[in-house]
Protein backbone atom coordinates (compact mmCIF):
# COMPACT_ATOMS: atom_id res chain seq x y z
CA UNK A 1 0.00 0.00 0.00
CA UNK A 2 1.42 3.67 -0.68
CA UNK A 3 -0.43 6.36 1.49
CA UNK A 4 -2.52 8.86 -1.49
CA UNK A 5 -0.34 11.65 0.90
CA UNK A 6 2.68 10.13 -0.60
CA UNK A 7 1.16 11.10 -3.89
CA UNK A 8 0.06 13.97 -3.09
CA UNK A 9 3.24 15.60 -1.27
CA UNK A 10 5.27 14.56 -4.61
CA UNK A 11 3.37 16.15 -6.92
CA UNK A 12 1.99 19.09 -5.46
CA UNK A 13 2.92 21.64 -7.54
CA UNK A 14 0.83 20.18 -10.36
CA UNK A 15 -2.31 20.58 -8.05
CA UNK A 16 -3.79 23.34 -10.07
CA UNK A 17 -3.88 21.04 -12.57
CA UNK A 18 -4.56 17.70 -11.97
CA UNK A 19 -6.50 17.76 -8.72
CA UNK A 20 -9.52 19.76 -9.41
CA UNK A 21 -9.76 18.25 -13.63
CA UNK A 22 -8.29 14.83 -13.56
CA UNK A 23 -8.60 13.91 -16.90
CA UNK A 24 -5.44 11.67 -18.48
CA UNK A 25 -4.47 11.53 -22.12
CA UNK A 26 -3.79 8.26 -23.72
CA UNK A 27 -2.10 9.32 -26.98
CA UNK A 28 0.61 6.95 -26.27
CA UNK A 29 -1.21 3.61 -25.51
CA UNK A 30 -1.54 1.15 -28.32
CA UNK A 31 -5.07 -0.75 -27.15
CA UNK A 32 -8.05 -0.02 -24.37
CA UNK A 33 -6.70 -3.34 -22.81
CA UNK A 34 -3.09 -2.26 -22.58
CA UNK A 35 -4.74 1.12 -20.92
CA UNK A 36 -7.13 -0.79 -18.55
CA UNK A 37 -3.85 -2.07 -16.63
CA UNK A 38 -1.63 0.63 -16.68
CA UNK A 39 -4.29 3.47 -15.60
CA UNK A 40 -4.96 1.68 -12.56
CA UNK A 41 -3.77 0.08 -9.35
CA UNK A 42 -1.60 -3.11 -9.37
CA UNK A 43 -0.30 -5.62 -6.50
CA UNK A 44 2.91 -3.77 -7.07
CA UNK A 45 1.82 0.08 -6.74
CA UNK A 46 -1.98 0.79 -4.56
CA UNK A 47 -2.84 4.15 -3.37
CA UNK A 48 -4.75 3.71 -0.39
CA UNK A 49 -5.13 5.57 3.07
CA UNK A 50 -7.33 5.02 6.74
CA UNK A 51 -9.58 6.91 8.73
CA UNK A 52 -8.60 10.61 9.23
CA UNK A 53 -6.44 10.53 5.99
CA UNK A 54 -9.95 9.40 4.60
CA UNK A 55 -11.27 12.63 5.76
CA UNK A 56 -9.20 14.77 4.66
CA UNK A 57 -9.13 13.36 1.12
CA UNK A 58 -13.26 13.97 1.04
CA UNK A 59 -12.37 18.12 1.95
CA UNK A 60 -9.17 18.56 -0.13
CA UNK A 61 -10.01 16.30 -3.50
CA UNK A 62 -13.49 15.32 -3.50
CA UNK A 63 -15.03 18.62 -2.63
CA UNK A 64 -13.27 20.73 -5.18
CA UNK A 65 -13.10 18.06 -7.87
CA UNK A 66 -14.45 19.95 -10.92
CA UNK A 67 -17.47 16.58 -11.58
CA UNK A 68 -17.95 13.82 -9.06
CA UNK A 69 -20.43 10.89 -9.22
CA UNK A 70 -20.79 8.92 -6.25
CA UNK A 71 -22.79 5.48 -6.33
CA UNK A 72 -24.02 4.74 -3.00
CA UNK A 73 -26.78 2.13 -1.46
CA UNK A 74 -29.22 2.76 0.74
CA UNK A 75 -27.95 0.03 3.63
CA UNK A 76 -29.60 -1.31 6.76
CA UNK A 77 -26.53 -0.33 8.84
CA UNK A 78 -26.14 3.86 9.39
CA UNK A 79 -22.65 3.56 8.57
CA UNK A 80 -23.62 3.37 4.93
CA UNK A 81 -25.07 7.00 4.89
CA UNK A 82 -21.90 8.09 6.43
CA UNK A 83 -19.67 9.04 3.24
CA UNK A 84 -23.11 10.27 1.37
CA UNK A 85 -23.58 12.95 4.10
CA UNK A 86 -20.31 13.99 4.54
CA UNK A 87 -20.06 14.94 0.44
CA UNK A 88 -24.05 16.08 0.73
CA UNK A 89 -22.31 20.32 0.67
CA UNK A 90 -20.51 19.42 -2.44
CA UNK A 91 -21.83 21.48 -5.47
CA UNK A 92 -20.52 19.47 -8.06
CA UNK A 93 -21.31 15.69 -7.38
CA UNK A 94 -24.22 13.88 -8.48
CA UNK A 95 -25.71 11.59 -6.19
CA UNK A 96 -26.79 8.41 -7.33
CA UNK A 97 -28.32 5.18 -4.88
CA UNK A 98 -28.92 1.70 -5.60
CA UNK A 99 -31.88 0.34 -3.72
CA UNK A 100 -31.29 -3.54 -3.05
CA UNK A 101 -34.95 -5.20 -3.19
CA UNK A 102 -34.72 -8.98 -2.52
CA UNK A 103 -37.59 -10.41 -2.00
CA UNK A 104 -37.82 -12.15 1.90
CA UNK A 105 -36.98 -9.16 3.88
CA UNK A 106 -38.45 -8.40 7.06
CA UNK A 107 -40.78 -5.13 7.91
CA UNK A 108 -38.45 -4.03 10.69
CA UNK A 109 -35.76 -4.08 7.79
CA UNK A 110 -37.65 -2.69 5.57
CA UNK A 111 -38.84 0.10 7.94
CA UNK A 112 -34.94 0.94 8.17
CA UNK A 113 -34.03 1.23 4.66
CA UNK A 114 -37.40 3.50 4.16
CA UNK A 115 -35.87 5.65 7.24
CA UNK A 116 -32.23 5.74 5.62
CA UNK A 117 -33.57 7.38 2.54
CA UNK A 118 -35.77 9.74 3.67
CA UNK A 119 -32.56 11.02 5.43
CA UNK A 120 -31.02 11.24 2.39
CA UNK A 121 -33.62 13.71 1.12
CA UNK A 122 -33.39 15.65 3.62
CA UNK A 123 -29.19 15.56 3.36
CA UNK A 124 -29.09 15.75 0.27
CA UNK A 125 -29.89 18.37 -3.24
CA UNK A 126 -32.85 16.28 -5.13
CA UNK A 127 -31.51 18.14 -8.17
CA UNK A 128 -28.74 16.34 -7.60
CA UNK A 129 -30.31 12.81 -5.91
CA UNK A 130 -31.34 9.66 -7.70
CA UNK A 131 -32.62 6.62 -6.22
CA UNK A 132 -32.54 3.23 -8.46
CA UNK A 133 -34.31 0.45 -7.45
CA UNK A 134 -32.29 -3.05 -8.56
CA UNK A 135 -33.83 -6.73 -8.20
CA UNK A 136 -30.99 -9.19 -6.67
CA UNK A 137 -32.94 -11.91 -7.46
CA UNK A 138 -35.20 -13.20 -10.02
CA UNK A 139 -38.22 -15.20 -9.70
CA UNK A 140 -36.75 -18.00 -10.87
CA UNK A 141 -33.86 -17.63 -8.70
CA UNK A 142 -31.06 -16.81 -10.97
CA UNK A 143 -28.51 -13.85 -9.63
CA UNK A 144 -29.16 -10.70 -11.96
CA UNK A 145 -28.70 -7.66 -9.32
CA UNK A 146 -24.84 -6.94 -10.60
CA UNK A 147 -26.12 -6.96 -14.75
CA UNK A 148 -28.99 -4.58 -13.56
CA UNK A 149 -26.80 -2.41 -11.28
CA UNK A 150 -24.26 -2.32 -14.19
CA UNK A 151 -27.21 -1.14 -16.53
CA UNK A 152 -28.28 1.37 -14.60
CA UNK A 153 -24.89 2.56 -14.19
CA UNK A 154 -24.21 2.68 -17.74
CA UNK A 155 -26.92 5.61 -18.37
CA UNK A 156 -25.00 7.80 -15.77
CA UNK A 157 -21.56 7.55 -17.39
CA UNK A 158 -22.91 9.17 -20.29
CA UNK A 159 -21.68 12.37 -18.24
CA UNK A 160 -18.38 13.17 -18.00
CA UNK A 161 -17.04 13.17 -15.02
CA UNK A 162 -13.48 14.00 -13.78
CA UNK A 163 -13.86 11.66 -10.46
CA UNK A 164 -16.15 8.56 -9.70
CA UNK A 165 -17.02 7.55 -6.11
CA UNK A 166 -18.07 4.02 -5.56
CA UNK A 167 -19.42 3.63 -1.64
CA UNK A 168 -19.06 -0.02 -0.79
CA UNK A 169 -20.23 0.28 2.74
CA UNK A 170 -23.71 -1.14 2.69
CA UNK A 171 -23.56 -2.85 -0.90
CA UNK A 172 -23.82 -6.45 -1.58
CA UNK A 173 -20.89 -8.26 -3.05
CA UNK A 174 -23.53 -8.76 -6.11
CA UNK A 175 -23.80 -5.12 -6.93
CA UNK A 176 -20.12 -3.43 -5.53
CA UNK A 177 -17.86 -6.05 -7.82
CA UNK A 178 -19.76 -5.35 -11.04
CA UNK A 179 -19.66 -1.77 -10.82
CA UNK A 180 -16.25 -1.14 -9.74
CA UNK A 181 -14.89 -3.26 -12.22
CA UNK A 182 -17.05 -1.34 -15.06
CA UNK A 183 -15.95 2.35 -13.25
CA UNK A 184 -12.57 1.38 -13.82
CA UNK A 185 -12.97 0.50 -17.59
CA UNK A 186 -15.01 4.10 -17.89
CA UNK A 187 -11.54 5.54 -16.50
CA UNK A 188 -9.86 3.48 -19.48
CA UNK A 189 -11.88 5.36 -22.14
CA UNK A 190 -12.31 8.53 -20.43
CA UNK A 191 -9.66 9.15 -18.37
CA UNK A 192 -11.34 9.46 -14.92
CA UNK A 193 -10.26 9.29 -10.75
CA UNK A 194 -12.36 6.06 -9.61
CA UNK A 195 -12.16 5.67 -5.74
CA UNK A 196 -13.43 2.92 -3.75
CA UNK A 197 -14.87 4.38 -0.40
CA UNK A 198 -15.72 1.67 3.10
CA UNK A 199 -16.72 2.59 6.52
CA UNK A 200 -17.75 -0.32 9.21
CA UNK A 201 -17.87 -0.65 12.68
CA UNK A 202 -16.39 -3.45 15.00
CA UNK A 203 -19.96 -4.24 15.79
CA UNK A 204 -23.16 -4.46 14.50
CA UNK A 205 -26.21 -2.24 15.56
CA UNK A 206 -28.58 -4.65 14.52
CA UNK A 207 -27.91 -8.60 13.91
CA UNK A 208 -28.85 -10.29 10.36
CA UNK A 209 -29.91 -13.54 9.69
CA UNK A 210 -29.65 -14.65 6.14
CA UNK A 211 -31.11 -16.76 4.15
CA UNK A 212 -28.99 -17.74 1.05
CA UNK A 213 -29.88 -19.08 -2.71
CA UNK A 214 -29.85 -22.48 -3.27
CA UNK A 215 -27.18 -22.28 -5.96
CA UNK A 216 -23.77 -21.07 -6.18
CA UNK A 217 -23.09 -18.83 -8.96
CA UNK A 218 -20.31 -16.51 -10.69
CA UNK A 219 -19.83 -12.98 -10.37
CA UNK A 220 -20.72 -11.03 -13.35
CA UNK A 221 -18.09 -10.07 -14.89
CA UNK A 222 -15.65 -12.25 -12.83
CA UNK A 223 -16.09 -15.26 -14.55
CA UNK A 224 -13.02 -15.75 -16.85
CA UNK A 225 -12.10 -18.88 -18.11
CA UNK A 226 -14.55 -21.00 -15.62
CA UNK A 227 -17.07 -23.06 -17.15
CA UNK A 228 -15.63 -23.14 -20.56
CA UNK A 229 -13.78 -26.41 -21.75
CA UNK A 230 -10.63 -24.78 -21.99
CA UNK A 231 -10.64 -24.61 -17.89
CA UNK A 232 -11.51 -28.54 -17.62
CA UNK A 233 -8.13 -29.65 -17.06
CA UNK A 234 -6.80 -26.52 -15.03
CA UNK A 235 -6.25 -27.62 -10.77
CA UNK A 236 -8.32 -25.45 -8.96
CA UNK A 237 -7.09 -23.27 -5.90
CA UNK A 238 -10.08 -22.33 -4.13
CA UNK A 239 -9.89 -19.35 -1.27
CA UNK A 240 -12.74 -19.28 0.74
CA UNK A 241 -13.61 -16.25 3.14
CA UNK A 242 -14.96 -17.62 6.39
CA UNK A 243 -17.75 -16.15 8.36
CA UNK A 244 -20.53 -17.19 10.79
CA UNK A 245 -23.21 -19.36 10.04
CA UNK A 246 -22.04 -19.84 6.17
CA UNK A 247 -21.41 -23.54 6.66
CA UNK A 248 -24.04 -24.15 3.51
CA UNK A 249 -23.08 -21.74 1.74
CA UNK A 250 -19.56 -22.99 1.90
CA UNK A 251 -20.96 -26.57 0.70
CA UNK A 252 -22.89 -25.45 -1.93
CA UNK A 253 -19.66 -23.43 -3.78
CA UNK A 254 -17.62 -26.53 -2.88
CA UNK A 255 -19.72 -28.57 -4.50
CA UNK A 256 -20.41 -26.89 -8.08
CA UNK A 257 -16.69 -26.18 -8.03
CA UNK A 258 -15.22 -29.33 -7.76
CA UNK A 259 -18.33 -31.05 -9.71
CA UNK A 260 -16.40 -31.69 -13.25
CA UNK A 261 -12.77 -31.70 -11.38
CA UNK A 262 -11.12 -32.16 -8.10
CA UNK A 263 -9.78 -29.52 -5.88
CA UNK A 264 -6.56 -28.88 -6.00
CA UNK A 265 -6.09 -27.46 -2.85
CA UNK A 266 -8.38 -25.55 -0.20
CA UNK A 267 -6.75 -22.06 0.97
CA UNK A 268 -9.52 -20.29 3.61
CA UNK A 269 -8.69 -16.84 4.86
CA UNK A 270 -9.46 -15.97 9.15
CA UNK A 271 -9.96 -12.72 10.06
CA UNK A 272 -7.25 -12.21 12.41
CA UNK A 273 -6.01 -9.82 14.36
CA UNK A 274 -10.04 -9.05 14.79
CA UNK A 275 -11.90 -6.74 17.26
CA UNK A 276 -12.75 -10.32 19.02
CA UNK A 277 -9.96 -11.98 19.36
CA UNK A 278 -11.55 -15.43 19.18
CA UNK A 279 -13.31 -14.84 16.04
CA UNK A 280 -10.69 -16.90 13.92
CA UNK A 281 -10.25 -19.57 16.34
CA UNK A 282 -14.47 -19.88 16.52
CA UNK A 283 -14.44 -19.82 13.12
CA UNK A 284 -12.15 -23.05 12.65
CA UNK A 285 -13.80 -24.88 15.09
CA UNK A 286 -17.18 -23.66 13.03
CA UNK A 287 -15.68 -25.41 9.79
CA UNK A 288 -13.65 -28.35 11.62
CA UNK A 289 -16.08 -30.70 9.59
CA UNK A 290 -15.20 -29.63 6.31
CA UNK A 291 -11.79 -28.79 6.72
CA UNK A 292 -10.78 -32.11 7.82
CA UNK A 293 -13.64 -33.94 5.63
CA UNK A 294 -14.44 -32.68 2.37
CA UNK A 295 -11.94 -30.14 1.68
CA UNK A 296 -9.27 -32.43 2.97
CA UNK A 297 -7.04 -29.05 4.04
CA UNK A 298 -4.10 -28.70 6.61
CA UNK A 299 -3.65 -25.76 8.66
CA UNK A 300 -0.89 -24.52 6.88
CA UNK A 301 -3.12 -23.56 3.86
CA UNK A 302 -5.44 -21.12 6.61
CA UNK A 303 -4.83 -17.43 5.23
CA UNK A 304 -4.83 -15.10 8.24
CA UNK A 305 -5.78 -11.85 7.31
CA UNK A 306 -6.54 -8.26 9.25
CA UNK A 307 -10.06 -7.74 9.94
CA UNK A 308 -10.16 -4.50 9.19
CA UNK A 309 -7.61 -4.16 6.36
CA UNK A 310 -8.23 -4.90 3.00
CA UNK A 311 -4.72 -4.07 1.56
CA UNK A 312 -3.80 -6.81 4.03
CA UNK A 313 -5.93 -9.61 2.37
CA UNK A 314 -5.27 -8.15 -1.17
CA UNK A 315 -1.24 -8.68 -0.50
CA UNK A 316 -2.01 -12.30 0.96
CA UNK A 317 -3.93 -13.28 -1.53
CA UNK A 318 -1.23 -12.31 -4.26
CA UNK A 319 1.38 -13.54 -2.22
CA UNK A 320 -0.43 -17.52 -2.05
CA UNK A 321 -1.26 -17.05 -5.85
CA UNK A 322 2.33 -16.63 -6.64
CA UNK A 323 3.69 -18.97 -4.53
CA UNK A 324 1.04 -22.07 -5.86
CA UNK A 325 1.67 -21.08 -9.31
CA UNK A 326 5.17 -21.44 -9.35
CA UNK A 327 5.16 -25.03 -7.73
CA UNK A 328 2.69 -25.85 -10.39
CA UNK A 329 4.31 -23.96 -12.45
CA UNK A 330 7.55 -26.83 -11.84
CA UNK A 331 5.61 -29.51 -12.52
CA UNK A 332 4.14 -28.21 -15.65
CA UNK A 333 0.41 -27.92 -14.54
CA UNK A 334 -1.83 -25.04 -14.72
CA UNK A 335 -3.78 -23.70 -11.79
CA UNK A 336 -6.26 -21.20 -11.85
CA UNK A 337 -7.09 -19.43 -8.28
CA UNK A 338 -10.81 -19.21 -7.29
CA UNK A 339 -12.13 -16.56 -5.04
CA UNK A 340 -15.39 -17.06 -2.86
CA UNK A 341 -15.76 -13.59 -1.28
CA UNK A 342 -18.04 -14.41 1.86
CA UNK A 343 -19.16 -12.11 5.53
CA UNK A 344 -16.78 -9.71 6.84
CA UNK A 345 -16.99 -6.68 4.27
CA UNK A 346 -13.03 -5.59 4.63
CA UNK A 347 -11.89 -8.81 3.66
CA UNK A 348 -14.36 -9.34 0.98
CA UNK A 349 -12.86 -5.42 -0.52
CA UNK A 350 -9.30 -7.21 -0.17
CA UNK A 351 -10.63 -10.10 -2.39
CA UNK A 352 -12.34 -7.21 -4.53
CA UNK A 353 -8.54 -5.93 -5.39
CA UNK A 354 -6.95 -9.19 -5.99
CA UNK A 355 -9.65 -10.56 -8.70
CA UNK A 356 -9.15 -7.57 -10.77
CA UNK A 357 -5.43 -7.33 -10.50
CA UNK A 358 -4.86 -10.83 -10.88
CA UNK A 359 -7.54 -11.38 -13.05
CA UNK A 360 -9.30 -14.17 -11.20
CA UNK A 361 -12.72 -15.41 -11.44
CA UNK A 362 -15.17 -15.45 -8.40
CA UNK A 363 -17.92 -17.56 -7.50
CA UNK A 364 -19.87 -17.02 -4.61
CA UNK A 365 -23.92 -17.15 -3.05
CA UNK A 366 -25.78 -14.85 -3.42
CA UNK A 367 -28.18 -13.41 0.03
CA UNK A 368 -32.02 -13.60 -1.44
CA UNK A 369 -33.33 -11.97 1.47
CA UNK A 370 -32.63 -10.54 5.49
CA UNK A 371 -34.58 -11.05 8.84
CA UNK A 372 -33.60 -10.02 12.06
CA UNK A 373 -34.70 -10.43 15.17
CA UNK A 374 -33.18 -6.81 16.76
CA UNK A 375 -35.32 -4.10 17.95
CA UNK A 376 -34.97 -0.71 15.51
CA UNK A 377 -33.00 1.83 16.42
CA UNK A 378 -34.56 4.20 18.25
CA UNK A 379 -33.34 7.01 16.38
CA UNK A 380 -31.20 7.79 13.66
CA UNK A 381 -27.60 9.05 14.45
CA UNK A 382 -25.16 9.13 11.62
CA UNK A 383 -21.69 9.07 13.63
CA UNK A 384 -18.11 8.09 12.42
CA UNK A 385 -18.07 4.52 11.55
CA UNK A 386 -14.54 2.84 13.71
CA UNK A 387 -12.83 2.18 10.12
CA UNK A 388 -12.63 4.58 6.96
CA UNK A 389 -10.89 3.63 3.80
CA UNK A 390 -10.06 5.01 0.64
CA UNK A 391 -8.51 3.04 -2.18
CA UNK A 392 -8.18 5.27 -5.50
CA UNK A 393 -8.77 2.19 -8.29
CA UNK A 394 -7.42 4.37 -11.45
CA UNK A 395 -6.63 8.05 -12.82
CA UNK A 396 -3.94 10.44 -12.67
CA UNK A 397 -1.95 9.08 -9.51
CA UNK A 398 -1.21 6.30 -12.10
CA UNK A 399 -0.41 7.76 -15.20
CA UNK A 400 2.94 7.36 -16.18
CA UNK A 401 2.89 8.51 -19.93
CA UNK A 402 2.65 11.93 -19.59
CA UNK A 403 4.23 15.25 -17.46
CA UNK A 404 1.65 17.15 -16.22
CA UNK A 405 2.35 21.07 -17.64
Amino acid sequence: MVPVSAWRAAHSEERADIWPRGLLRRASFGSDREYWRMNRFSRKRCYAERDGDVLSFLDGHLMPAARVLFIGTVGIDASSLYFGTSLSKSANTDFRFVVEKRRDSSKVLNDIGTRHRLYLETQISQASLEFVDVNIVADDGATIGGRAAARAASHWYRTEYTDVVIDATGMSRGICFPLVRQAIEYSAGSGANIHLLMAANDHRAIELQSEANDRAEWMHGFQGKMGLDVSADTLKLWVPQLAERSLPQMDTMFQQLSGNSPIAEVCPIVPFPSARPRRGDDLLYEFEALFLGDWESSHLNIIYAHESDPMDVFQSIVRMDAARKEVFRAANLSATTVLSPNGWRMGSLGMLLAAIDLDLPVLYVETIGYTTQSAPPPGLNVERPDHLWHVWLAGVPYDDSTKHP
